[in-house]
């Protein structure tokens, strides 16, 4: 095939062939054409292969593609100046890197980091994530990733406004040392026992039980204050964490348990944009994702190996980790089976004149027990509400939710009856 050179080309032609003629050698060519000797060692490779063509670059005669790189800007642009999600701009506060992720997942379009930052900022958009560069030595020392996941689980809770409403709620969740992923996440109005119950609920689920638990100091998972005696005193989440035997010890500060601190900071830019672009509005639909699909997106977009493929957590027996993780508090019922807790009147014919103990999560709503035998489980009606008691949003949400749920607002304040109820239970006497 006949090649059309160039003076370039020609001149660098003439060069091999004088070191394959063994006129000069390979490095007085170098020096003379200011190259490196292996440039021409690899130029006299090529010509012994190619002929002349060794001398053309690969891309002469070729289309340049420029006609669709302009076509996939303009795509771009559109998407990021157009996308409407009930009117508004999900894209307001998204970062260069995000952005390059949702191009790819959610429109089948790949784009570079730089490509992106060029084209917003071309359209005048700068990003409002910054990474800030430290100079000079870390704070802090770095721990090293545990070797097996279930090691040690990172448990926390953040609260923030998840669907830009202006209102904030928490998201409570751990997070596996050994690869940063997210194992178990429940999001409720506030920070409370009832959300990390549901949160381990769902880690023993999907993975099982860990073997330890790495949290900070706050009163959901330790007794703070003193104590006199030197017996160990446990709080609720202790209890059941040691029932289930799971070692749980306190982190001393916020950079002991970073990894969890990060992911925060992660989720915190990007899930309220990926909840509107998937629809989600509601605490409802907001726990459904976090346990279905979020865990699967968030290894797609930070992929980690744990050092071992031998896993510490140990398959759960459901029925048993149900068994245990409930909120549990003291109570009494008068002689008609009625007791009261905070502001809430229940009733439970079957146990009059009792003590009590109420039990309550989000999966299986409030029951009651006999103060002696927590196995015989008992079910209760609500019949009184008064709000105006010092009961916890979260804790409130699950009564109404449970016993309230086709009720009108009009007569929410009386769901039931007692007098009814009470006359249902009254045998007729034997006549003798």
């Amino acid at each position: 095939m006949k090649v059309e050179l160039n003076e370039t080309q020609k001149y660098r032609k003439n060069l091999v062939l004088r070191c394959v003629n063994g006129e000069m050698s390979t490095l007085d060519a170098a020096i003379e054409a200011g190259f490196v000797r292996r440039t021409i060692q690899k130029d006299i490779e090529k010509y012994k292969a190619k002929g002349d063509l060794a001398f053309v670059h690969g891309n002469k005669g070729k289309k340049k593609n420029i006609c669709s790189k302009q076509k996939t800007r303009k795509e771009i642009e559109r998407i990021f100046k157009y996308t409407r999600v009930d009117g508004e701009n999900p894209f307001k506060e998204i970062s260069y890197s995000y952005f390059k992720t949702v191009l790819w997942e959610e429109f089948g379009i790949k784009a570079s980091v730089s490509w992106v930052k060029t084209i917003l900022n071309d359209l005048g958009y700068k990003t409002p994530q910054h990474h800030r560069c430290k100079k000079g030595k870390p704070e802090h020392l770095f721990r090293e990733r545990k070797a097996h996941t279930g090691e040690l689980i990172q448990a926390d809770g953040t609260p923030y406004d998840w669907f830009y409403k202006g209102k904030k709620y928490c998201i409570q969740g751990f997070v596996d040392d050994a690869t940063g992923y997210p194992v178990g996440l429940y999001m409720t109005k506030n920070e409370c026992l009832l959300g990390y119950q549901e949160a381990f609920r769902n880690m023993a689920d999907d993975y099982g039980i860990p073997e330890s638990l790495y949290p900070d100091k706050a009163g959901v998972f330790f007794v703070n204050r003193k104590c006199d005696d030197e017996e160990k005193h446990l709080t609720q989440f202790g209890l059941m964490m040691d029932k289930l035997g799971v070692d749980m010890f306190p982190a001393n500060s916020p950079q002991a348990k970073g990894r969890i601190e990060r992911f925060w900071q992660t989720i915190q830019h990007r899930l309220p944009i990926l909840f509107r672009l998937r629809g989600v509005k509601t605490i409802e639909a907001a726990n459904k994702f976090l346990k279905k699909d979020f865990p699967k997106i968030y290894k797609n977009w930070f992929p980690v190996e744990p050092k071992s493929n031998e896993t510490h957590f140990i398959k759960a027996d459901m029925n048993e980790v149900c068994s245990i993780l409930k909120a549990t508090f003291p109570g009494h019922t008068d002689k008609g089976g009625v007791f009261l807790l905070k502001g809430y009147k229940f009733f439970c014919p079957e146990l009059p004149n009792s003590k009590i103990l109420i039990n309550m999560n989000e999966k299986e709503g409030v029951w009651v027990t006999p103060f002696s035998d927590s196995s015989k489980r008992h079910e209760v009606k609500l019949i009184e509400t008064d709000t105006s008691g010092d009961m916890p949003d979260v804790m409130q949400d699950l009564i109404e939710r449970v016993f309230l749920k086709n009720a009108k607002p009009r007569f929410r304040e009386v769901y039931i009856d007692i007098d009814d109820v009470i006359l249902s239970q009254v045998r007729p006497k034997k006549i003798a």
